[in-house]
């Protein structure tokens, strides 16, 4: 099993710190809230008030319904509605009654009835009482043998609900008291729930994103460790554009320039030692060819001879020791020039200008070179006579490697921070093993070649803190590309 480091530990502490933190507060002020809440709602006073409003209203309603009676009863017992009874006073009997129902907003009607018969009936002329908002109750009482009195009381729904519903708070107050604790007791088991949750999601969460984290760090210590053995070709993966993988991509970055600096180091060096060897090659060589080439000379003079045979050869060796010694001295100065190669002075220099100056400087090869220059200013570092020589020699090798009306392109372009220079030809392209040596010193493909042109011009760039290349062309030939750092 793997054992978390200590960057990891330290995440998820992080993360569960910043989670708890704020969850124990929160705990402590909800259970506050709770608290004075309910002290708030629940109290004694709260719940004794709210009991006195129920018994209020049902003694409002008891004490009204009380009155209606006794307006009732006292009305069946008047003497006067006795008399008009008696009489068969009809008139009278209503007046009776019409003070009756006048006498009070609970009563709806009232009627003197004979058996089960209606003599008088008189509805209160000033108030409607719809069924739909009125409960209704009837009551009756004798006012003589004959006749009785029956009175209909009514009762608002609207007060009688608004009693229904302070007395069904009243128990639902009553009922959250009595369970009061065991709630609370249920809401902090859901809350410590919650919390538990959360903080296993905080470790969770701190554990893949550690370890997300780590595992990046952990591949680029391990790459690291492979450089530092030696391993220049060690490379990070760079699977995103956060801060660890910028650091992975500029990780590559210093490799690829440590890599290119080793490179040109070694590169350099060769051409050095291979420098102080033609410089021994071409003092070793220089010092016979002149003694060698005047004693031919000499020899060819003092003859005096007949034998136009023999002259004949004599004429041709002398012409043949001439024609070598003329190598010789040509190979002599280019193993020279190749020992003597001045320092490198850069200056700034806008590559389009340079190059289109270039080629206007030089018009034998104004029929054989197409020029494109870049849509943007360029400015590279470069010292003109050694780049124009680079330049020289690319178009040199393109011309002799292509047909008498082959066109070599020049391109002048950026990417990525370099200014680039490419020459095509419309040769036949290069062998792989070609490729591989090409730059190396004394090595060439053409007859009468040195070797050092292009090992010459590996240089010069290299001393410009440069990069030179060659690939084949998109439709044949080969492609020379010599790379600058943008300024």
């Amino acid at each position: 099993m793997r054992v978390l480091g200590r960057f990891e530990w330290k995440i998820i502490s992080a993360l569960l710190l910043t989670a708890a933190a704020p969850l124990v507060f929160t705990f402590f002020m909800v259970d506050r809230l709770v608290e004075e809440s309910m002290s708030v709602g629940l109290n004694d006073q709260v719940l004794s008030g709210l009991r006195d409003g129920v018994e209020l209203y049902k003694e409002v309603i008891e004490s009204r319904m009380r009155i209606a009676r006794l307006q009732g009863q006292f009305s069946a017992n008047s003497r006067s509605l006795q008399k008009a009874l008696e009489s068969g006073d009809t008139a009278g009997v209503r007046s009776v009654l019409e003070d009756l129902v006048d006498s009070s907003n609970w009563i709806s009607e009232a009627s003197i009835r004979k058996a089960d018969t209606t003599v008088v009936k008189v509805v209160s002329p000033v108030l409607s009482f719809p069924h739909d908002k009125w409960k209704f109750k009837s009551d009756q009482w004798p006012v003589d043998d004959e006749y009785t009195l029956a009175v209909t009381f009514v009762i608002s729904k609207d007060f009688l609900a608004a009693s229904g519903k302070l007395r069904d708070l009243v128990l639902t107050m009553e009922s959250i008291e009595e369970n009061f604790q065991p709630w609370k007791m249920g809401y902090y088991r859901l809350f410590l729930f919650i919390y538990f949750f959360i903080l296993v999601a905080a470790v969770v969460l701190g554990y893949l994103l550690a370890r997300s984290v780590t595992k990046r760090i952990s591949a680029l210590v391990d790459v690291t460790k492979l450089a530092s053995g030696g391993n220049l070709d060690a490379r990070v993966g760079v699977q995103s554009s956060d801060e660890i993988g910028l650091l992975a991509k500029s990780f590559n970055q210093m490799m690829d320039d440590i890599q290119r600096s080793r490179d040109r180091i070694m590169f350099l060096e060769k051409i050095s030692s291979w420098q102080e060897i033609a410089r021994r090659m071409a003092h070793e060589i220089k010092n016979p060819l002149t003694p060698i080439q005047l004693a031919v000379q000499e020899l060819h003079r003092s003859y005096r001879g007949q034998d136009e045979s023999f002259r004949g050869k004599l004429n041709d060796s002398l012409e043949i020791v001439e024609e070598e010694i003329g190598t010789l001295r040509r190979m002599v100065k280019t193993f020279t020039e190749f020992a003597r190669m001045p320092r490198v002075q850069v200056e700034p220099v806008e590559l389009n200008g340079f190059v289109s100056d270039f080629v206007k400087h030089n018009p034998q090869y104004s029929d054989r070179v197409e020029l494109f220059l870049c849509d943007q200013l360029v400015t590279v570092k470069l010292d003109r006579g050694l780049m124009g020589r680079v330049l020289g020699n690319l178009i040199d090798n393109g011309i002799q490697a292509s047909d008498d009306d082959g066109v070599i392109k020049i391109e002048v372009s950026t990417h990525e921070g370099w200014g680039l220079i490419s020459v095509s030809d419309q040769g036949c392209g290069l062998s792989p093993e070609a490729r591989e040596k090409l730059f190396q010193p004394y090595f060439t493909t053409k007859p009468d070649g040195t070797g050092l042109g292009l090992a010459i011009v590996k240089k010069i760039v290299l001393q410009h803190a440069g990069e030179i290349s060659v690939s084949d062309g998109e439709k044949g030939g080969t492609v020379f590309t010599v790379s600058l750092r943008a300024s």
